[in-house]
């Protein structure tokens, strides 16, 4: 049963402290995916930094398959070698990315949720605060029809 206005008193919001609970969890929130959002950047620059080297090492290998005759066919296949590393660490790179998209995703449901369960606070304390102004607005009428009341029969008695 909710409590009953009184006459002159200001509006005060019952359930204010679970709202500042919401406003909270939702900064939380707020917090928790933009480390999230920062760390799939973080992964995503290592990514394209492992792709640029694995590019420039390819293109190292196809110069010297194009200067002709090769002296030394070890550093080839060294070179080789070094670019299935750098394919091998990029495919896995690529995991990285998506795990921390996945993680990023996950944390902005969570977000919207606490924004959801912030936004019904909001609008329950404006419904709030339509009601009391509206009971406030009736009782000043009430007033203002007995101060009328009350002055027609004093003039009337005069």
């Amino acid at each position: 049963m909710a409590k009953q206005a009184k006459p002159g008193k200001k509006f005060k919001y019952d359930l204010q402290t679970v709202l500042k609970v919401r406003e909270i969890k939702e900064k939380k929130e707020q917090e928790k995916f933009a480390e999230k959002n920062r760390e799939f950047l973080t992964e995503k620059e290592k990514e394209e930094q492992i792709k640029r080297n694995k590019k420039g090492k390819e293109q190292e290998l196809r110069e010297v398959f194009n200067r002709g005759p090769i002296s030394d066919f070890q550093k080839v296949l060294r070179r080789r070698a070094h670019i299935d590393v750098l394919k091998s660490d990029l495919d896995d790179q690529i995991e990285k990315v998506i795990e921390a998209s996945k993680k990023l995703e996950e944390q902005r449901v969570h977000l919207i949720e606490s924004m959801k369960e912030k936004k019904i606070m909001e609008k329950h304390r404006e419904r709030k605060l339509e009601d009391y102004n509206k009971l406030m607005q009736g009782l000043e009428a009430k007033f203002m029809d007995e101060v009328a009341t009350q002055r027609f029969k004093r003039e009337k008695q005069e």
